[in-house]
């Protein structure tokens, strides 16, 4: 028996201020969602970076007709890039996983997704392209609505999970010996030093000087690298404060540093909800402190201290680096949901569409990627 086009209904709302609240009444009555979808992260977000010349606010939430009954909720922008309009999510590059706030009751099945995205797009504003990044699986133990949605692939990022029991000490042992054994010197190392400590950021106005020398060292590092540095563009800066302002006193905004004297060693700046926590900037000073591998050492030490307070979930989120990988977490698959709105965004639909297949289609020929791979390797740069 199919949905009918009037099972759901859905309403799109500007105001933020007046938004909110609600979306906290349904975190209180066991909504589902991630530590990136809570009312601080977003009242931050939408205050900031939701703020900026160009994008308008579009908090939406689809009800069952039947008893009104609210089963989803999406925190949306409208915004022109590439000039096309499009519905995306509330991220802006700082979101790691975009993920509704559903009922438990809410439907996952594909025709009855479909069924409410159609009421959604009904309620939208004009746009023309619908495009979602970085949708996880599964947020903790459900599986994730938005994987039905049409158009719907799988992402190149995923999330590093790592789900540790009542043993810490266990799953320290359990970590490759090298690992393991390296993080033990690197500590004696850093302990050496006249007043060297770990702490965890209880006050605000002191996590604004650790938040500080953080960017120092982070910027410092995507610099060394050639890579651009978005961090510093207008509203990144004012969001993460905000976001420490408003977070910090509640315990969902964790901020733990490695400090010697008055001096910021390594800083790691991170979300909590209840017992998961999910790291989301870390930086770490080089010359001297290069050999005591600061940034892994402010990781782990915020790990032990987390889980004597009960944390058990800790995601290193996206991004493929090497020190992750020490830590042994598990891959969460991503997914991204690109959907034409109008026939102004039919070729940027296709132009995605076509991409995903061309690397899926390499993805079942490995000597061949490698051919190419090595093709690309030698030829001739020349910006050199």
């Amino acid at each position: 028996m199919s949905i009918a086009d009037d099972t759901y209904t859905a309403t799109v709302e500007t105001d933020v201020a007046k938004a909110l609240p609600r979306w906290q009444g349904w975190i209180e009555s066991g909504a589902i969602t991630s530590v990136f979808q809570t009312t601080h992260w977003l009242a931050a977000w939408y205050a900031t970076l939701g703020a900026q010349a160009g994008r308008t606010p579009l908090l939406a939430s689809i009800a069952r007709r039947s008893d009104g009954r609210t089963v989803m909720a999406l925190p949306l922008v409208r915004e022109e890039r590439d000039g096309l309009i499009r519905i995306a999510f509330a991220d802006a590059g700082v979101t790691d996983y975009a993920a509704p706030l559903w009922m438990p009751d809410c439907p996952d099945d594909g025709e009855a997704v479909r069924a409410m995205f159609g009421a959604l797009r009904r309620a939208l504003p004009r746009a023309d392209l619908w495009t979602i990044e970085k949708m996880p699986e599964r947020i903790g133990d459900r599986p994730n609505p938005l994987r039905r949605l049409p158009g719907t692939r799988q992402s190149a990022l995923f999330g590093n999970p790592a789900t540790i029991g009542e043993d810490f000490e266990a799953w320290r042992f359990s970590r490759e010996k090298t690992h393991r054994k390296e993080l033990e010197r690197s500590w004696r190392v850093f302990t050496r030093h006249p007043d060297a400590r770990f702490e965890q950021v209880a006050d605000v106005e002191h996590a604004m000087q650790v938040m500080d020398a953080l960017e120092i060292h982070q910027r410092s590092a995507i610099h060394g690298k050639g890579w651009a540095y978005i961090l510093d563009e207008p509203g990144y800066r004012d969001f993460y404060r905000t976001l420490i302002r408003q977070g910090l006193p509640s315990g969902e905004v964790i901020l733990t540093a490695l400090t010697a004297g008055e001096e910021v060693v390594a800083a790691l700046l991170g979300l909590r909800r209840d017992t998961e926590y999910a790291m989301i900037r870390i930086g770490n000073a080089a010359g001297e402190w290069r050999n005591c591998s600061p940034g892994r050492v402010v990781i782990e030490r915020t790990m032990a201290a987390l889980h004597a307070q009960g944390v058990r979930r800790f995601d290193f989120t996206i991004g493929d680096y090497a020190y992750k990988r020490g830590f042994m977490p598990d891959q969460l698959d991503l997914f991204d949901s690109t959907i034409a709105l109008s026939w102004r965004g039919l070729p940027r639909s296709g132009q995605v569409a076509l991409k995903h297949r061309a690397k899926q289609w390499l993805a079942a020929h490995p000597q061949l990627r490698e051919r190419l791979s090595a093709m690309k390797s030698r030829r001739p740069n020349r910006d050199q």
